[in-house]
């Protein structure tokens, strides 16, 4: 009587482990691709979140939220909120300061710290003395920016530098994120108009 063994030949072994090898291969540039897609989505829309708080809380309470930048360098940045018509100062820690970015005792500030491997190479506004810091203002009444016809724009790149969204609010409160360019597109999001 014949008896089979059960079992993987060396060469079936070799197949096997030849073909996984190939497939984490190609698998892993995309999913790098896909993961700093998502990274630049998030740090994006969280900005965006903040800006569209502090519009909201303006119109809400009937009292100006100045919204401050700050940018040390491609990786060094930060976006504070706070209420009145003066600029607070979103690398303060020290949660006593006047200049701490707060509403109401809450904390209302996004540090590039949170966000890895990413970062804001372009924050402006209207203002040309414009340095890397600067702050613009809600309206209470309309939710535009003050002074009227001011723009604001803040331009996020992933490390690779392989993907863009730019983040504009228009003179009339309008909240837009868009891909600045078509070659370095994410998916979803329409084209700027310039």
């Amino acid at each position: 009587m014949l008896r089979y063994e059960s079992g993987f030949t060396l060469i079936e072994l070799l197949v096997v482990i030849t073909l996984i090898s190939v497939s984490i291969t190609l698998a892993v540039p995309s999913w790098d691709q896909i993961s700093q897609k998502r990274r630049l989505t998030n740090a994006t829309e969280q900005v965006a979140a903040l800006l569209s708080v502090a519009q909201s809380e303006a119109q809400k309470r009937n009292l100006p939220i100045s919204l401050a930048f700050s940018r040390s360098g491609n990786q060094e940045w930060c976006v504070g909120a706070i209420e009145g018509e003066n600029s607070c100062d979103c690398t303060e820690t020290d949660t006593t300061s006047t200049e701490f970015c707060a509403i109401d005792g809450v904390p209302r500030k996004i540090e590039a710290s949170r966000f890895q491997n990413l970062s804001l190479i372009e924050a402006s506004d209207n203002k040309p003395e414009d340095d890397g810091d600067s702050f613009i203002t809600f309206d209470p009444v309309r939710g535009i920016l003050e002074p009227v016809g001011d723009r604001l724009e803040f331009t996020f790149e992933s490390l690779d530098g392989h993907f863009q969204l730019r983040l504009v609010i228009s003179p009339t409160g309008l909240l837009t994120i868009c891909n600045s360019g078509e070659d370095r597109t994410v998916g979803g999001y329409p084209t700027c108009m310039t």
